[in-house]
């Protein structure tokens, strides 16, 4: 089917939108490229978004232009939310007369509002359940019917990080998500016995034997150890941006290393908190783009979504919760990445090309666990099930639906790139770049 004005510009749509958020004034200087775009394209694009189209050669792109190159290559096998808008958002079903441009924006602009609404308040619109083990009642939410899902957040943060992806993900299952556990009974650290007992815990009470599990960050590892431990009880995981302990020869990022340095330091003396505080300082402040436009494409890309300090600062929100976050993320490094074992049920991992908080390969002690392969999220960030949940929910739909297949390669959304175990290599990750928290061990032992 050859490419429509309509079917460009809503690939074009997402990309303006995705970077204009970071960088409100990105493409007052700068062109969007395309190769061959449909003609009348530059004129929808300039009335619709109000930015110049270039068409060159695909050499001459930056990441943002090749972002919208691999989006517009949607076919039929794409979930509707990548292709068209109309997503059963509760659009008011007005029609846009050919060649309004700037009316279609406005809807689209529409729709995307009130999913985004829809996705915030989705906690008062699943059921409020509690898990009982002893000593702990855990408080998760529910929702939906079909096979269970579980959310499995990472250490330090809430079950807020997954309302938009379990937003998409709700049709046809029951999804279950919950605050990753902080202290225990009498106060105590909770640690990774306590988590996985969380877990036991939630099957428990939702009456199942078995599960799919999406997990984030650390998370992935509490996923990949409940997994080993209990391989009846998981039918297929996908580990999304899972951070592990790694081994000097692994990819890390500077992230990564900073910040185990930094959580080593203060559980070995708790005192040393507030003056780690401190050393993260107040909120990150963007530094101006690069002129290089190569470069200026990448760095926006690579950039924290706006308005998610509070949600994603959580552990560092004051000298006791920094305290207890990192006697948990010390304890939770101790343990290695579990041996491969026969049972073990499917693993995905979900990597992102500009995440600068964990490296975007995984270690070489997990690769041999992860049956399904590897992809990296072209241009995404580490919190890509905030910021690209329609992408992240179609690959982990795809694969959660038919785990046997492996990666959702030929099927799934252009913008990942796929790596079997056997394929997948270990480059010392070459990001040292600037993150919102980029604490080093001086700063807070000296």
């Amino acid at each position: 089917m050859s490419e429509t004005i309509e079917s460009f510009l809503t690939a074009a749509h997402r990309t303006f939108v995705e970077v204009t958020r970071r960088s409100p004034d990105y493409f007052a200087g700068r062109p969007l490229r395309a190769s061959d775009p449909p003609a009348g394209s530059a004129r929808a694009v300039a009335a619709a978004l109000g930015v110049r189209l270039s068409a060159v050669a695909a050499r001459e792109f930056t990441a943002v232009d090749d972002l919208l190159d691999r989006r517009r290559r949607a076919d039929g096998t794409y979930p509707a939310e990548l292709v068209d808008p109309a997503d059963g958002t509760g659009d008011s079903g007005d029609t846009v007369p050919a060649g309004d441009w700037e009316r279609w924006r406005r809807r689209q602009d529409r729709r995307g509002a009130v999913r985004a609404a829809r996705a915030a308040h989705l906690a008062r619109a699943m059921d409020h359940r509690v898990a009982r083990h002893p000593g702990r009642g855990l408080r998760y939410r529910a929702g939906g019917s079909g096979p269970l899902l579980v959310l499995l957040t990472a250490l330090g943060h809430t079950d807020e990080v997954w309302y938009p992806l379990a937003d998409r993900l709700l049709p046809g299952r029951r999804v279950v998500m919950w605050d990753a556990g902080e202290t225990g009974p009498s106060g105590q650290t909770w640690t990774l016995a306590g988590q996985l007992a969380d877990f036991d815990a939630v099957l428990a009470a939702e009456g199942a034997d078995s599960c799919d599990v999406i997990a984030w960050c650390s998370g992935a590892q509490i996923a990949v150890e409940y997994a080993h431990r209990r391989p009846a009880a998981v039918r297929a995981a996908v580990l999304l941006h899972g951070s592990y302990p790694r081994a000097a020869t692994d990819p890390s990022s500077a992230y990564e290393r900073n910040l185990g340095a930094v959580c080593a330091s203060v559980a070995a003396h708790p005192g040393r908190a507030a003056r780690a505080l401190r050393a993260l300082g107040g909120e990150a402040v963007p530094v101006p783009l690069p002129r290089d436009e190569h470069r200026s494409a990448v760095e926006v890309l690579a950039r924290t979504p706006p308005g998610l300090d509070a949600v994603l600062r959580r552990p560092f929100r004051d000298a006791r919760a920094l305290a207890g976050y990192s006697r948990q993320l010390t304890e939770l490094w101790r343990h290695p990445v579990p041996a491969a074992a026969a049972g073990l049920p499917p693993l995905l991992s979900l990597g992102a090309e500009l995440d600068r908080v964990a490296a975007p390969e995984p270690p070489a002690a997990l690769v041999p666990l992860l049956t399904a392969g590897h992809g990296l999220l072209v241009g995404a960030t580490h919190y890509s099930m905030l910021d690209r949940p329609e992408v992240v929910a179609a690959v982990c739909g795809a694969f959660l639906d038919d785990p046997a297949a492996g990666p959702p390669a030929a099927a799934g959304p252009r913008e990942v790139r796929w790596s079997t175990p056997a394929a997948l290599s270990h480059p010392i990750n070459p990001t040292d770049p600037i993150s919102p928290i980029s604490p080093t061990d001086e700063e807070v032992t000296s």
